[in-house]
Parts: structure tokens; sequence; C-alpha cells
């Protein structure tokens, strides 16, 4: 069986890899020429961290493991307002928790694909016929490919989606918030920062710095807004300028490349039409403030590659995976809603409470 997995990040990789393991020939394909850099910390934990460990991974992953103590929430001149044990959170999982920067599990899923995985990067799919039979793929590079599966894993703007099932309007939910993450070096806000994720909430507004394991800070910051701006460097400046505590500091050393997203979530009747299916963010994208994406991500990847090994019916296989997804993909939306107004609080009194839920617990 021939399958061509569009986008090379957690969903993508993952799925590349099951299939290329089950006996499948995988072209993997991603817009981009170089993979995309550390960008933000991501946690995988429960089914997530299981697929890893089925993938025989975790030991590799360990080195690059970032080993955070707590999440510290802090006023406007730094003082700390409250603490989140993340000891706590991985007792919870039975020590099933890994917290890593997006592109160090990118690079490791990458070095791990099986032979019958083939990358080709700078690549975009132009066009699909999906119709009775293999799917005919045209891809930017001027080549066209008959395969017996196209999956979708490139984002919550997919552009398999786009061209299979319909314009984003009909699926992507905007939550009112816009999200931006980027990387910078400065030695004296590391150390100010020490080992801890630190986040600074107003109302409207977020901002949260950790440092990487190479030294450099892990920046992100949250603010109202529905739309995707021309100029998102300029927005991000505009809305958080003024916060105060290393905020202003950071936004000075804020690259053109910044990545700039709306916490919007995905939701579909169905992920698959045709020979056509879609997984990660591209079929449920919880949002990026939601947590539990990459575990998704890994566990989306792992029950449709399964699916696909198992079942002789392509449609079956698809239609199978989906159904024993859907719960824990609901579940997760349905936090992340309610999480969104509370990760960048609208009103003080919201901020009060969240931040003083934490020293209720004994965490400060």
């Amino acid at each position: 069986m021939r399958v061509l997995v569009c986008g090379a990040g957690v969903a993508g990789l993952t799925t590349a890899w099951w299939l290329g393991r089950h006996g499948w020939d995988v072209l993997l394909v991603d817009r981009d020429e170089q993979p995309r850099d550390a960008a933000h910390l991501l946690d995988v934990g429960g089914a997530g961290y299981d697929v890893l460990d089925r993938m025989g991974l975790l030991p590799a992953l360990g080195s690059l493991r970032r080993n955070i103590p707590a999440i510290v929430y802090v006023d406007q001149d730094g003082g700390t307002l409250a603490t989140v044990s993340y000891l706590a959170t991985a007792t919870m999982l039975h020590g099933r928790l890994l917290t890593i920067m997006r592109g160090d599990l990118e690079a490791a899923l990458t070095a791990a694909l099986p032979p019958r995985v083939q990358v080709r990067r700078g690549v975009e799919i132009v066009s699909v016929e999906d119709s009775d039979g293999p799917v005919r793929v045209t891809l930017s590079d001027g080549g066209v490919l008959a395969v017996d599966a196209l999956i979708g894993a490139d984002g919550q703007h997919s552009a398999v989606r786009r061209m299979v099932f319909g314009p984003d309007r009909l699926y992507v939910r905007p939550l009112g918030q816009q999200c931006s993450t980027y990387l910078f070096r400065d030695d004296d806000l590391a150390q100010h920062l020490g080992p801890d994720l630190k986040v600074l909430s107003l109302a409207d507004r977020q901002a949260g710095f950790s440092r990487t394991a190479d030294g450099r800070i892990a920046a992100f910051l949250v603010h109202r807004g529905d739309r995707s701006p021309a100029d998102p460097v300029a927005q991000v400046r505009a809305r958080c300028t003024g916060m105060g505590w290393i905020v202003d500091q950071a936004l000075e050393q804020c690259p053109p490349s910044l990545r700039h997203v709306p916490v919007s979530q995905v939701e579909l009747a169905t992920w698959h039409v045709g020979r056509t299916v879609l997984v990660g963010d591209a079929a449920s994208a919880v949002s990026a403030l939601a947590g539990h994406g990459a575990s998704l991500a890994l566990l989306g990847a792992f029950r449709l590659a399964d699916s696909l090994a198992r079942s002789t019916d392509i449609g079956t296989a698809m239609a199978s995976y989906q159904l024993g997804l859907l719960p824990a993909v609901r579940q997760v939306q349905r936090a992340g809603r309610r999480a969104a107004g509370w990760v960048a609080p609208t009103t003080r009194w919201q901020i009060a409470i969240r931040d003083a839920v934490p020293a209720l617990s004994g965490g400060a």
C-alpha cells in the first residue's frame, strides 16, 4: 500500500512512522524547506506518552526532557503570586509526563523514521482528486501521484482539508484570542528566570517565559483578538507593551519570524472522505491553550495507522479510527473552551480567582 502524508509535525511524523513499520510505502511532504525551530514547550502525558514508549523513543528523548520544577505566577514587579508544582502533575500521571520543546520532539521523530518513509520538504499539495480507486494528487514540484490513501496532518488550517472538505470557515471555531511564540537569547534574563516557567497575567493578556536546554528563552504571549493581523509583530508589541516585569525587554527581541496563531478549535462531523483522512490538528484542533494537543496527535496517529493496518477496507479503517478517538477529543475540546477564559482572563476578578487556586491548594 502507498500513502501520502501531508505535514511533518508531530501527527504527520508519527503516522508516517507507524505506517512505515506496518510495511506501507510512505511519502511525507511538508511545505517548509527546513524543520521548524524549537518554538515552545509541549507536555506529553498519558496515552501520548504511552505511544512514545511503544515506539521505543523515550530513552532518546530523555536527554531532551525539560525538567521544570514549577509554574510560577508573578505580579507586574516579578513577585510570586502562586506556584503550581510540575512534580505534582507528574505524580498524578504516575510519572508518565514528558515536557519537551516541540522542535526537539519533531527532530527525534524524524530521526527515527523507518526506511519505507521518504521525506520531501519544500513541497505542497496543489490539487486532490479523490473518487473511486486511488487518490490522484498533484504536487507543487510538478509531481503527480496515485496513492491508496491521502492523510492530511497539516495543522488547524490544513490545505488538504480545504481541498477535500471545504473552506476553514465551516470547521474552524475561533475562541477570541491570539497566541504568539518565539525564542531569543538574553543571558541576564535567563539567569533571572531560573529553572521555572514563569507567567504574568493581566486583563486580556498573558506572557510566559522559560529557559531552554541551550540557555535561550522560550516566550509565549496571549492576547484577545479574533482575527490574525497583517503584521503580527506590531500587534503583539501594541497589545503587550507596558505589561510590566520583563515583558518589554522580551518584546524588544521579538523576531520577524514570530509564530502567531489564532486560538481556535476544529470541529468536523467526519474526519474522512473517500480515501482522504485527517489527523492531529487538521481533524480536531483543541486550541493552543487547551493542552493535550501533542498527546492527542500522537494517539490519533497511532490509532489511524493501526486501523489502516488491521483492516482490508480503507473506508472502514478510517471510520473506526474516528469512532475510537472522538470521545477523548471532544472532552479535551470542552476543557479547552473553558480554559480559554482563564488563560488570558478578561476581568480582574477572574485573574484573582485563577491566581488564588494554586495558593489555596498549598502551592504558594
